[in-house]
This record gives structure tokens, sequence and C-alpha cells, in this order.
């Protein structure tokens, strides 16, 4: 059986669930029209807020969690609103309209498609965002040079764009969409070195969390299975498809309450790594923040967890600022 459908615990280290305000609430009526349109592959219009498509794919998503507009409680429940998965820049009031958008395939806990939501986001350019099941080879072999399963991919008009930090710098420095806005990485090794010291930490307490959550590219009991024979958490005691690995991820997900207290002993470090709630290195924002956020992303789906105030700061600050929702906060 897969990892999300044996899965039992005594004590829950996923966030509760989500109270949704009656104002929020659908239907039943309204989601079983919902659920027929994204069945079909159809589009579902909203006159009043959304005024264009949004494009259905697979099974996504039918609400985007945001973050409460009050944060001065820090890490929060985030709730739910009423806009439909898929389009990006919801509320964002001065954005490019290219005239044809670019076509971003991504996977939603993936860091690398996060820096290239970044820079979208950051820039305001409106794009397609299309989420592909863990599963589908096709798709992305079919497009990448190297008929690679990898992502993120850009099609923008055409163009193939791959390799994130290679798609980041394509979109900052490209003259339709203004001047660039990043400066270069100023090399921060101490970010790096405390990224790789707790990468193991990573890995045991995010993988089991990534497919028991409802990300877009594992609504399919195979997406989730094939991720989890594909990113053994200790690859020194699996290779890829190894059955054992079904069990790893439920022995990572028992020994929680070690790691989150290990996590939380060196997450105090990166308090002084952070420059301000606007750019994490001095000077202004630059490829650091591009890839700090889309690291540091990942922690947030992690209950438990404590972060402290000047990341709590940063995190939310950039999220607003790049519309890329962080998963816990």
């Amino acid at each position: 059986p897969g990892f999300g459908q044996f899965l039992t615990t005594e004590k829950s280290y996923l966030p509760s669930p989500v109270s949704i305000p009656p104002s929020m609430r659908f239907s039943a009526q309204s989601l079983a029209v919902a659920a027929a349109c994204i069945i079909a592959g159809g589009v579902l219009m909203s006159n009043a807020n959304l005024g264009s498509a949004v494009r259905a794919r697979a099974a996504p998503k039918v609400a985007v969690f945001r973050r409460p507009q009050a944060a001065s409680r820090g890490l929060g429940r985030m709730q739910p609103s009423a806009q439909i998965t898929g389009l990006q820049h919801v509320g964002t009031t001065n954005w490019m309209v290219p005239q044809v958008l670019p076509k971003v395939y991504v996977y939603d806990h993936c860091p690398f498609c996060v820096r290239v939501r970044m820079i979208y986001g950051l820039k305001g350019i409106r794009h397609d965002l299309i989420w592909l099941q863990n599963d589908d080879k096709q798709t992305p072999m079919s497009m990448h040079p190297q008929q690679k399963k990898v992502l993120p991919i850009v099609d923008d008009g055409g163009r193939i764009l791959i390799e994130s930090l290679d798609i980041v710098k394509a979109v900052d420095e490209d003259p339709r969409y203004g001047s660039p806005i990043l400066r270069p990485a100023t090399g921060r090794k101490d970010i790096d070195e405390w990224v790789k010291s707790t990468k193991a930490l990573m890995a045991g307490l995010s993988r089991p969390r990534y497919v028991m959550t409802y990300l877009p590219e594992f609504a399919f009991q195979s997406a989730k299975d094939a991720f989890i024979l594909n990113h053994p958490i200790d690859k020194s005691k699996f290779s890829k498809g190894d059955p054992g690995i079904f069990e790893e991820y439920r022995e990572a997900l028992m020994r929680s309450d070690e790691m989150i207290s290990a996590v939380n002993e060196k997450i105090r470090e990166v308090e002084d790594m952070i420059y301000s709630p606007d750019h994490v290195s001095p000077g202004g924002l630059s490829y650091d923040d591009i890839t700090f956020f889309a690291r540091f992303r990942g922690f947030t789906l992690i209950k438990g967890v404590q972060f402290g105030p000047k990341l709590v700061q940063y995190l939310e600050n950039m999220s607003a600022k790049t519309e890329v929702l962080i998963e816990y906060v």
C-alpha cells in the first residue's frame, strides 16, 4: 500500500484542519459544478473577481491557503481564500501581461520551482502556472532538451527555459519586463553551511509530510508512491525504487519530536543571518533571497518548528511580495 494509505500516528505532526469561515464556504451545488468542470478539464470563470480563465490540470487544489492579514502573532494558521488555485498574482494591481503568457511548469514542494515563481512574482509578470503530477514523466520529458523529468520548465512562447537560476536570470534580464531587480549573489557561506548542516533533518521531516499534505502534484496515490520511491531519506541505506523506503518514511515520522527539537536548536542561528525583512543580505534584493526563501519555505510545512521573529518577518514579507504562499505560516 502507498505511504499515505497505511500511515497512522498517535500524535499529529501536521497542521490541524483549517476552519473555513461561513463567508468562504462553498455550497454543495457550487462544489459539484466546480468538480464537474475540473474533471472535464474545463475552465472556471468568476465574473465578480477573477476576470480571466483559470486552467484546471489533473486534480489541483480548490482553495489557495493565504496568510492572515494580521501577522502580529507570528506564525499563525493560514486561511483559505475563495480564489481558485492556478491564478498567480491574485490581488496585484500593477502587473505586466505579456501578449503570450509564459507557461511555468512546477511542483509546489520543489524549492527550485519556488525560485522561478519568485522572480515572476517579484516583477509582477502574469503567467500560466501549471502543476504537474509527480508521476507524469511524459510532459516534462517532451519539453526538456535532454528529455529529462525535471522541473521547473518554462515555455516562453515556444522558447524552452530550464535550470532554475538560469530561468531567474533570463526573466530578470528580459527587456520586456523592465530593468533587472536582482543584485548578484554575495557568496553567503554561512547560509550554505547552515543548509548543509540541516540537510538530513530537512529530508527526514519534510519528505513524509509532502506526500501527506494535499499539494497539487500529489493528488493521486501513484504520484505519492513515485515520489517516495525516487526520494529515499538516507541514500546510504536505500537506493531509488527500494520498497523499504515506505517504511523509512513511516519511521522518520515517528522520530519527529527528536528531529524537530534538533531543528529548533539550529534555527536559532538563522536570526543573525538575516539583514532585514526585505533582503537577507546587505545591499538590497539579490540572488541570495531567491535561494534563501526557496529553501526555508520548506520548513514552514513542519508543525512545531519555532521560527525566530526576524525569520518570521522575512518569510511573511517575501511571501507577500512574491505571492508564493508559505505552507504553515
